[in-house]
């Protein structure tokens, strides 16, 4: 009888990062906030099932109602229980990302193959080390698969944002506090080009008596401005200089400033942004004044729920 080495610890810890990776994308098209314990517990009980197919256990967790009870446990574990409709919800999700890179991973395993025949061959089997090829595909096409998966969720998420999106927004800098109305343009991709930081534009005059006009100019020499400027070092070391593409194709640099904080009030909910950097222009950037800032998607796409509307 031909005998089968099974590389246990090996094939236990890529159901751990693959355990993992599944999750986190629940987390993130879910939006839901979840401590890092809760996310790495959930984890290796889902990668749990590695060794209870080995035991006595196995024939619970090779039936399908077995599976879906220990998927719901998974989930309680990670998401915790709220309400109902809240539990279907993350049970649905994380079956949709399963199903949606594990098909994934099937069907560029089955472009690649040469051999047509599939009869005989358990391509992702955990009951054995496995032939090379396949290994290949899922160490290097899952993690592929679940950044091409990622990326696709947070464009649909920018899509919703395609007609302009309302937010108020609270900056605190240097123990002052400003407030503006803003709207969320899917079309806003500036970027920081040394730091990757998003960019928001505000206009100057909400903050107007913050800072000298000498430096919230565009087009000029901005770097010697707000080096003469009659500044303290404490707001100079918070200004930099961004350059900027307008709609007619011409760059310009404008000023910006780091903020220590930036709340959004979006739909009910308080949203902290991350790391941002907030632009100062002259430029009126609603002719109807129905707001005076552009904030960038990344701002409602990464920020953090602090607070929710009952």
């Amino acid at each position: 009888m031909r005998s089968i080495t099974i590389y246990l610890d090996v094939i236990w810890f890529l159901n751990l990062c693959i355990d993992y990776l599944l999750l986190k994308l629940t987390v993130i098209i879910l939006k839901r906030q979840v401590k890092s314990w809760r996310l790495w517990l959930g984890t290796l009980l889902a990668s749990s099932i590695v060794i209870l197919l080995f035991t006595p256990l196995s024939i619970v967790f090779d039936h399908p109602i077995g599976k879906f009870l220990f998927s719901t446990l998974i989930i309680l574990v990670v998401f915790g229980y709220h309400r109902f409709s809240t539990f279907l919800q993350n049970i649905f999700a994380f079956y949709f990302v399963a199903f949606g890179i594990g098909g994934g991973l099937f069907a560029a395993h089955y472009f690649f193959q040469s051999n047509s025949s599939y009869a005989g061959q358990n391509l992702f089997s955990t009951l054995s080390y496995g032939d090379p090829i396949s290994w290949l595909f899922v160490v290097i096409g899952f993690p592929s698969l679940w950044l091409f998966s990622k990326k696709r969720f947070d464009q649909v998420v920018v899509r919703k944002w395609q007609h302009s999106t309302y937010a108020v927004i609270y900056i605190s800098f240097l123990d002052k506090s400003i407030s503006a109305k803003g709207i969320i343009d899917s079309g806003n991709k500036l970027y920081d080009p040394l730091t990757r930081v998003p960019v928001m534009f505000l206009n100057e005059s909400v903050c107007k008596s913050f800072f000298p006009d000498s430096v919230i100019q565009e087009g000029v020499d901005l770097q010697n401005a707000i080096q003469n400027a009659d500044l303290s070092d404490e707001l100079r070391s918070r200004l930099t200089v961004i350059p900027y593409r307008t709609v007619s194709g011409k760059t310009q640099l404008i000023t910006a400033f780091r903020p220590d904080e930036v709340i959004l009030l979006h739909e009910g909910q308080r949203i902290k942004a991350p790391k941002v950097l907030v632009a100062l222009t002259k430029q009126n950037l609603s002719g109807e004044g129905d707001f005076n800032s552009i904030l960038h998607p990344d701002m409602l796409l990464h920020g953090k729920i602090i607070e929710t509307a009952s």
